[in-house]
């Protein structure tokens, strides 16, 4: 009798354990995208529109859907004017403005009759620009113009700041962060299959962050680190942590602005959430097909022709039919999560109950 109970109260856990869903449709995470971008962007890092040296901005809002002529011609005259006097440089720069012109349908290969694939190409991997935050842009510029050698050669570039069981030291003597492990898993995704020893090593120590309020920095978990976690995720391809990711970063979300509640500021934790946003809109969940409204069919009723007036006075309604969708989860359909555990409970409390009597026979 104790390794029924012992069976059955396995049975429950597991029960109450997979009621638990995670993540969101591309709807939902589209919601969200567009609240971040009006708040982060639109009243903060984009208000005075967009150049090459907030180019960080303007992708973001170009991913986000954003669409204005003005802040085109602005952004464009920038890169010619800095193409023209000679200071248009560095991974970062060039990484990001080939994303850019990407989007906006423009050439990178001949633009204004400049090309930006060799200037990618012929950049000292070390000029990153202070920052190896700028190796990701330049990993995926790459990417984009299939210059598969120049990306290769930016991800070893990349790996110079990694130490294997330690993970990255960016800044000289400062040690590793959630972020920056995201960054630099980012920047080996698009080649994950030569770099996987690499990407799985940071993916061990970035949970070493994880805790139950999301992923933490300077031991105290927020929105920014969450953020480029849920990127990092979602560049692999990772469903699962991806979602949870998610739903973890959705608990800083501030309904009354539209974005993310930061440890030391909004606009800034709310443009480092729009970043993960954007990676993992690419893998959320699809939206499931409207279904359109159908009433069901009425007959009219019918009765025998041999029933007499006082019979059909006393008959008794017809028993209602049992809703097919009753106690259903509404996110899954499954018997309810709340029905399934209190139809589990109660019956091992009757096998408890009935342990005991047998006990004290």
């Amino acid at each position: 009798m104790k390794k029924i109970l012992a069976a059955l109260l396995t049975v429950m856990l597991v029960m109450t354990a997979s009621v638990t869903a995670f993540g969101a449709t591309k709807s939902d995470v589209d919601k969200k995208i567009q609240t971040a971008a009006e708040y982060a962007l639109d009243e903060c890092y984009g208000k005075d529109g967009y150049t090459v040296e907030n180019s960080k901005y303007y992708l973001m809002y170009l991913k986000a859907g954003g669409s204005s002529e003005e802040y085109e011609k602005g952004f464009l005259d920038s890169v010619r004017q800095k193409l023209g006097d000679g200071t248009f440089s560095g991974i970062g720069t060039i990484g990001r403005t080939i994303k850019v012109l990407n989007i906006l349908g423009a050439d990178p290969r001949n633009f204004e009759g400049y090309d930006l694939a060799a200037a990618l190409e012929e950049t000292d991997p070390a000029d990153n620009e202070g920052t190896p935050y700028s190796y990701l842009d330049g990993v995926e510029a790459a990417k984009i113009l299939g210059l598969d050698e120049c990306g290769k050669k930016l991800c070893d570039q990349m790996l110079t700041y990694y130490k294997m069981g330690e993970g990255t030291d960016f800044w000289g003597g400062y040690g590793t962060s959630p972020d920056d492990l995201a960054v630099f898993v980012l920047t080996l995704a698009a080649y994950a299959d030569d770099y996987g020893e690499y990407i799985a090593d940071a993916v061990s120590l970035i949970e070493t962050y994880n805790s139950d309020g999301g992923y933490t920095s300077y031991g105290e978990a927020n929105a920014d680190s969450t953020a480029f976690v849920l990127a990092a995720y979602s560049a692999l391809n990772d469903k699962e942590r991806a979602d949870a990711a998610y739903d973890k970063l959705m608990l800083f979300f501030n309904g009354e602005t539209g974005g993310f509640t930061g440890s030391w500021d909004d606009y800034y934790a709310t443009s480092d959430a729009l970043f993960g946003l954007e990676y993992y809109a690419e893998i959320a969940d699809a939206d499931e097909p409207a279904q359109p409204d159908k009433k069901p069919e009425t007959k009219p009723e019918t009765k025998p022709d041999n029933e007499t007036p006082a019979q059909q006075a006393t008959q008794k309604p017809a028993a209602k039919p049992a809703d097919k969708n009753e106690n259903k989860s509404p996110d899954t359909g499954s018997a309810g999560g709340a029905a399934l555990i209190a139809a589990a409970a109660a019956t091992a409390c009757a096998l408890c109950a009935f342990a005991r009597k047998k006990d004290g026979e």
